[in-house]
């Protein structure tokens, strides 16, 4: 067995497909043609690239001399990331490898080095020694390392990325980003030198972020997840960073990119549109025919090992002393980096807004405060702070007592279990945070005490710790008022919000977000989404298959399916062969057809309601109407109330774009663009769809449509694929044929939906005692346009003319 084999031993891990409930991704969603399925059914390893391997390296006492031996340890930081990832390592039945940056190495005094001035054998041995922790170490040389980590990362990404100007921190070197650029460019050769065809390759946050594009240029046909701890900023200012085309180019070069929260993920949505013009959806990016998919996987921590910690004797000793320390008052604990956008400045302003407001706490109450090293050293911030804590211990303390005790460095493990365990209540005000694990590893130590947590409004996980009590860290007096009314709460109220937070974060660990981030790309990955063709409709096959069906399930787009694209809408009528082959389809009992539109139920009706048997949506899932009913409005409770700023967005781009229309309907408003200039057509509608997701879309429950030269606006709720599942009804098995055709982005919704339930089916078929169920049900979803087009249909026609000869054929069975 090779070296390589035996580092990367295979496991019997198989590609399948994942029926997810989020609906906030492409994943798991895209329907393939039958001779593709076999290709992804094999081992897939999964490697895991980090900028630094969750390794350290120091030299063996055995070996004070070249060529070293290694001791092999864990580095410190990055505790959720590592987690999750090392739970993926620790399964069984997975196979797992770790790629990153060794870093510096420790000789036998402690000191640090550089690994470029170590002999080939030594490296070799670094090689050796990581081996039986599945990881490949990647060596850079020091001023690269430097220049990218230090500069370019720490001194441009990281300010930017937290909505700092780089301007604050220290000049900008030229150099920094070609370090930036060759360490990519190192990690991308060290990767694809390991890689086999059929791995799964995850790459972290924003030190790799030219990663993925480096990759797929050298492994067109890789699998390739992306995910960003840090928050991504708006697109104002992300804007401002001189290779902004670049970092988003790098990121797509992802099969699926994953963000800590919604609004992270939107804002990157949206510098995309802005910087680069791609169309964009809430869940994805057409990146020049290539489909993105963008999902939100919020981080946790290693619960279980943050319980084991906390129950430790040493742990134990640590809160007694500490009890006897601070016996009778209330403990408030904050932990963070010493950084600007910590909070650490509002925290001490609030807590002595606190202290000022509330007389009663006064001695009664200490704020522990722990700071470590931030990413920069920041004098003046340091300065501030001792400012605040001098003036609070000065004008509320005493000589026995310090309502301010500031600790500025690393902390012992035990000291920090133990300062959670016994606090009385944890207080996080920072003004901009990725995730902030340290109030998740609070609620897990708090479940003696089940005391409250307050939490900045701007961290990642404010969305996901529902029983924390939110605030504004700039509004000094609401945090003031929010520490009263936490020490204030009853022993019930308490125990109802703790349990709530509790139940989240230990069901929502590393483990699970790393298991949820591999299964999505595992999923998008089957799915095909990148760098596939669709293949032609097989003709003798549907036909066939239609009919061997005892119940049949038709759904067809209007527009550029059953009729060509005209350039103004109203010419596209129905061709006298089409009604002919949908009324022969409608008069056999055996069958269900539907119309799916965009258009209105006007001009449904008038050309296609004298069809009996047939039944009706339009305005993309807005209305219905069954076979021999009335129409359905399924949005009638639904305020409509934004189509007034819309409509005057659209009204002010129609004045300065000549050939353009709108067409207002009942639930939705339409921008065409298919009779203007098409460069500055197209340049128009990006200012526009820019325009609405500041002004709109980032407040409102609508989303924006990219038809065919056109923008829509319509409620988020609504979409074919819901018409789709109410025309399935509460037995979609009892369907035996399904034939689903569209041509634009409005009917891909459709073909998911259907993908989605055929897996269900089937499963369900496959599991049944009657035999005459488990054969699958046959699913036919077609869409029109040329075979490389994205889409999630298994089957393409070339021509709308071509869906209508198909159902000539279809109505032709007897």
């Amino acid at each position: 067995m090779s070296s390589k084999q035996s580092l990367h031993k295979s496991a019997d891990l198989r590609l399948q497909v994942v029926s997810l409930s989020r609906n906030n991704s492409f994943s798991g969603t895209v329907d393939q043609p039958p001779n593709r399925r076999d290709e992804f059914k094999k081992p897939a390893r999964i490697i895991a690239v980090t900028h630094f391997l969750p390794f350290a390296v120091s030299v063996s006492e055995e070996t004070p001399d070249e060529p070293y031996q290694w001791n092999v340890s864990r580095r410190k930081g990055h505790t959720a990331m590592y987690a999750g990832i090392r739970s993926l390592v620790e399964d069984q039945d997975i196979d797992c490898t770790q790629l990153g940056w060794i870093g510096y190495y420790q000789d036998l005094n402690g000191n640090e080095h550089t690994c470029e001035s170590l002999s080939d054998e030594s490296r070799f041995n670094i090689v050796k020694a990581l081996e039986p922790y599945h990881a490949v170490p990647v060596f850079v040389d020091k001023d690269d390392a430097h220049g990218h980590y230090e500069g370019y990362s720490k001194q441009i990404l990281w300010p930017l990325l937290h909505y700092m100007s780089w301007s604050d921190s220290h000049p900008v070197q030229p150099k920094w980003w070609s370090s930036y650029q060759r360490v990519n460019k190192i990690f991308a050769s060290a990767l694809t030198s390991i890689c086999n065809d059929d791995d799964i390759i995850w790459v972290h946050d924003y030190h790799l972020l030219l990663l993925p594009e480096l990759i797929r240029s050298a492994l067109p046909l890789a699998t390739i997840g992306f995910f960003l701890h840090s928050p991504f900023p708006s697109s104002e200012l992300f804007r401002s960073l001189p290779q902004r085309k670049e970092i988003l180019y790098g990121m797509l070069g992802s099969t699926s990119i994953g963000f800590q929260t919604y609004s992270y993920a939107r804002h990157f949505l949206s510098s995309c549109t802005r910087v680069l013009g791609l169309e964009s959806s809430p869940t994805g990016i057409d990146n020049k025919g290539n489909m993105v998919a963008i999902g939100v996987f919020p981080i946790g921590i290693d619960s279980k090992s943050v319980q084991k910690r906390r129950s430790l004797p040493s742990v134990e000793i640590k809160m007694k002393s500490l009890r006897e320390m601070f016996s009778n008052k209330l403990i408030i604990i904050g932990r963070d980096r010493l950084d600007e956008v910590a909070g650490i400045k509002q925290k001490l302003e609030a807590f002595e807004r606190f202290l000022e407001m509330y007389p009663k706490y006064q001695n009664n109450v200490v704020l522990i405060q722990v700071t470590q090293p931030g990413q920069t050293r920041q004098p003046r911030l340091e300065s501030k702070i001792s400012e605040l804590v001098t003036s609070i211990n000065s004008n509320y303390g005493s000589l026995e007592f310090m309502p301010v005790l500031y600790h500025h460095t690393f902390l012992d493990s035990d000291e920090y279990m133990a300062l959670l365990n016994i606090a009385d209540l944890c207080l996080i005000t920072v003004i901009r945070d990725g995730m902030n694990t340290g109030s998740l590893e609070y609620v897990v130590c708090q479940q003696d005490k089940h005391s409250p947590l307050i939490l900045s409004e701007f961290t990642g996980t404010a969305g996901s710790v529902s029983g924390a009590i939110q605030i504004n860290p700039w509004d000094y007096e609401a945090v003031a008022q929010a520490i009263d009314t936490a020490f204030s709460m009853t022993p019930e109220e308490k125990t109802v919000r703790y349990e709530q937070m509790y139940k989240h974060v230990m069901s929502h660990d590393a483990q699970y977000w790393a298991n949820s981030f591999v299964e999505d790309l595992r999923a998008t990955a089957l799915a095909g989404q990148s760098n596939t063709e669709t293949p032609c409709l097989d003709s003798a096959l549907i036909i066939k298959d239609f009919a061997q069906a005892r119940r049949r399930l038709i759904m067809l787009d209007y527009d550029g399916t059953l009729t060509p694209i005209t350039n103004i809408p109203a010419e596209a009528l129905p061709p006298p062969e089409m009604l002919v082959a949908l009324e022969k389809l409608c008069a056999d009992q055996r069958n269900l057809v539907c119309v799916i539109s965009g258009r209105d139920r006007q001009f449904l009706e008038l050309h296609l309601g004298g069809i009996k048997g047939l039944a009706l949506s339009g305005e993309h899932g807005s209305f219905i109407r069954y076979p021999g009913g009335e129409w359905i409005n399924l949005l009638d409770q639904m305020d409509m109330g934004w189509k007034d700023e819309v409509m005057s967005i659209f009204q002010f781009f129609t004045e300065r774009t000549a050939g353009s229309t709108i067409e207002a309907k009942e639930t939705s408003i339409t921008w065409h663009f298919r009779n203007a200039d098409p460069e500055y057509g197209e340049f128009q509608a990006k200012e526009c769809m820019n325009h609405l997701e500041d002004s709109v879309v980032s407040k409102l429950p609508v989303e924006i449509l990219v038809g065919k030269k056109c923008l829509e606006v319509r409620p988020i709720s609504v979409n074919k694929g819901e018409i789709v599942k109410r025309l399935m009804g509460t037995h979609p098995e009892q369907w035996d044929f399904v034939a689903c055709a569209g041509d634009d982005k409005t009917d891909e919704d459709m073909f998911r939906a259907l993908r989605t339930m055929q897996r269900s089916i089937g499963k369900t078929r496959a599991n049944s005692d009657d035999l005459s169920l488990q054969e699958p049900p046959h699913y036919f979803t077609i869409t029109v346009g040329p075979a490389d087009k994205k889409s999630a249909a298994a089957w393409h026609v070339t021509s709308s003319q071509k869906i209508v000869e198909t159902l000539t054929d279809l109505a032709a069975v007897e």
